[in-house]
């Protein structure tokens, strides 16, 4: 469980800060890592490496998946990485600038229970949102954001067939299309339908992000409103988010004793 050390650090980093709702996310920046760490940690995920060390290594509760950080010089890396060892053993790989929220729209499915059965509907979710989609004869897809900065693709290679989708952002659109990259996400063409639809919804979620003052990137597409205290409102969303994160948390292994099952909880202390 996130302690109150960790929350009193989070809080501190945030409490006085001035800064603004930004918008549309996919162009936000990248945001606080602790979205996302401190929420699987909340979910019962633990941690696998070195704490003197900035790499972040995190396994489900079941150890059926993985989560990596690190962090790298090049922004364009893959700072973030996602294994996980169910049916084809699917992967996906986001740079360092991808926003936590839409990195979070993967890690949250994981979380959650898995849906009984759902399709990849990730170009069909986007285009809901105004996203351009085209489709070719050959089972390939392309959809573009409103603001043609942003490019969700699924090619058809060759020799290896059906590829995973890839989504790139840009600051900007020129006239041969986005320009000035921001960062990059690679989907393994093995991930389940449930992960790519939530990394969709993700992606085109309408409502502003709150960036800190000094942590806005202001390109030409990017709306940004009025400076205010975002402290509060950052520490209130970030101790929700945990407690929904906590809600997800696997029960406890019962203990059998000659007497039957007993929950942890309920065990008589060992003397010593």
């Amino acid at each position: 469980m996130i302690d109150s050390r960790q929350l009193d650090a989070f809080n501190d980093d945030y409490l006085s800060k001035l800064g603004s709702p930004v918008s549309p996310r996919y162009l936000a920046g990248p945001g606080d890592p602790r979205h996302i760490t401190h929420a699987l940690y909340a979910a019962g995920w633990t941690v696998h490496s070195d704490p003197l060390h900035p790499v972040i290594r995190m396994k489900s509760p079941d150890r059926e998946h993985e989560l990596v950080f690190k962090p790298s010089p090049h922004h364009f890396h893959g700072w973030w990485k996602v294994h996980s060892t169910l049916g084809d053993n699917w992967y996906a790989s986001f740079s360092g600038d991808a926003p936590v929220e839409i990195i979070a729209g993967l890690t949250d499915a994981l979380v959650r229970p898995t849906p009984d059965s759902t399709s990849d509907d990730l170009a069909g979710i986007l285009a809901e949102q105004g996203w351009k989609h085209t489709a070719d004869g050959d089972g390939g897809h392309k959809v573009v954001s409103p603001d043609r900065t942003t490019v969700a693709e699924r090619r058809v290679s060759p020799s290896m067939g059906l590829c995973g989708w890839e989504v790139e952002a840009a600051r900007n659109s020129g006239p041969y299309g986005p320009e000035e990259f921001l960062w990059r996400v690679a989907l393994d063409s093995r991930a389940p339908g449930h992960v790519l639809n939530a990394i969709a919804t993700a992606l085109c979620d309408p409502a502003p992000v709150l960036r800190p003052r000094f942590e806005i990137d202001e390109g030409p597409h990017l709306h940004v409103g009025r400076e205010v205290g975002i402290g509060t409102r950052i520490v209130t969303a970030h101790r929700k988010r945990l407690a929904q994160a906590r809600g997800y948390r696997p029960a406890p292994p019962t203990i059998t004793t000659p007497t039957g099952p007993v929950s942890p909880a309920a065990a008589p202390a060992r003397r010593r």
